[in-house]
């Protein structure tokens, strides 16, 4: 066995060997090295965290215009981000834990929550 053979196992070894919260955490970790990371001219997602009392992924998010957020279709945003979570691979780590997704977007201008979206289980499964 190589020796990159050998620390890949390793490492998979150590990853699927923690608990549950340890392997999200872990997770969320990685993904929060490469944020904040703007998405468009309107949004940035500034970091993800998991709450691990309520089971809930949380992604935050600045908005740059408030304009952009208030007159979205709540309904039909939800539904596409459940088909997302549904449908994409990466996501299958967070699904299989049965966790609920919160989409928390904040202003940029007055610093205060715009709106929460949630997904929960049930929307994705």
């Amino acid at each position: 066995m190589s020796n990159k053979t050998s620390i890949f196992c390793i490492g998979l070894f150590i990853f699927w060997g923690c608990n549950r919260t340890e392997r999200i955490n872990r997770e969320i970790e990685l993904q929060n090295r490469f944020l904040p990371e703007m998405l468009s001219d309107t949004l940035r997602i500034d970091s993800i965290h998991f709450n691990q009392k309520n089971n809930t992924l949380e992604y935050y998010y600045t908005v740059f215009n408030d304009s952009f957020v208030l007159l979205s279709n709540y309904n039909e945003t939800q539904r596409k981000i459940a088909i997302k979570i549904k449908k994409t691979p990466d996501m299958a780590i967070f699904r299989n834990q049965r966790i609920t997704f919160e989409y928390i977007y904040i202003s940029n201008k007055s610093k205060s929550i715009l709106t929460k979206i949630t997904i929960t289980e049930q929307m994705y499964r």
